[in-house]
């Protein structure tokens, strides 16, 4: 996703006078489990980089701790505040950490990775920072003491991907504060990125650049179920794909073979992950 995506530009635009690790969207389970945006380690910390792509301004809540946003039209949504999953996420992998026979400090900062956001009340415990503040963020942290030799680091770089669990935090939407409306619908062109190919009677046909491909629909119905929603209706698909035809939607969700749930009018279609 856009957040994702902003911080592996930072890293693949930056490099540290010291030996380091980058790993992206990391799962595992230590009395449950666990999902991690990015985990930045170096010999001396570790940081776990929580990325938050939600616009308009943002007031980090206490007591209880929660994550309130104003839009421009002065609506208020509230969130789990992204501290506690940090807190959450430290925890955790200090005692999958220690379940290696390894220790070493661990940060937590919340990366802010959309443009129209404005902190009026910032966190307390864990920093909020842009994007392209992460490298001064990283090199600030203290580096006192060595905790990880090279042979470590490789040994924690092997048991990540040993140990990586499928964690699917779907929908995202919700997971991120977005609003489903404000996301580009239809189905996507692979070759020019164009939202809004045309339904042809073998496939689809991007409008802009000519592009045809058989099956651009079943990507667009997958990122309906990531973003959106587990469940899709007739009605929900021909408006996500910009369908006119009843039958037109049928025949995809059950080309699919998605699990049907109802009946009728009230029929929904889940994807199993």
């Amino acid at each position: 996703m856009q957040g994702e995506r902003r911080i592996s530009e930072v890293f693949a635009k930056y490099t540290f006078p010291f030996e380091y690790l980058f790993v992206e969207n990391v799962g595992l389970n230590s009395n449950g489990k666990f999902q991690m945006d990015a985990i930045f380690l170096t010999p001396f910390f570790l940081v776990i980089l929580e990325s938050k792509n939600i616009s308009g301004k943002l007031f980090f809540k206490q007591n209880p701790a929660l994550l309130e946003r104003e839009t421009n039209d002065g609506k208020i949504d509230v969130f789990e505040s992204p501290e506690i999953q940090l807190s959450r996420n430290i925890y955790l992998l200090e005692e999958w950490l220690g379940d290696q026979a390894l220790t070493i400090p661990i940060h937590g900062v919340i990366v802010l990775s959309n443009p129209k956001v404005r902190v009026i009340e910032p966190p307390k415990k864990h920093s909020a920072i842009l994007p392209q503040t992460i490298p001064v963020y990283l090199r600030n942290l203290p580096r006192e003491n060595v905790y990880f030799n090279s042979n470590e680091m490789q040994k924690f770089s092997e048991k990540i991907k040993v140990d990586q669990q499928t964690y699917i935090p779907f929908p995202m939407c919700a997971r991120w504060g977005i609003k489903p409306e404000d996301l580009k619908s239809g189905v996507r062109c692979e070759n020019c990125n164009f939202h809004g190919m045309v339904k042809r009677k073998s496939g689809w046909t991007c409008a802009r650049c000519g592009h045809f491909d058989k099956f651009a629909h079943e990507k667009a119905i997958r990122d309906w179920f990531m973003l959106i929603s587990d469940t899709i209706t007739n009605k929900q698909c021909r408006t996500f794909l910009h369908l006119e035809s009843n039958y037109i939607a049928h025949r995809i969700l059950h080309s699919m073979n998605l699990t049907k749930i109802g009946t009728s009018r009230n029929t929904k279609y889940k994807w199993i992950w």
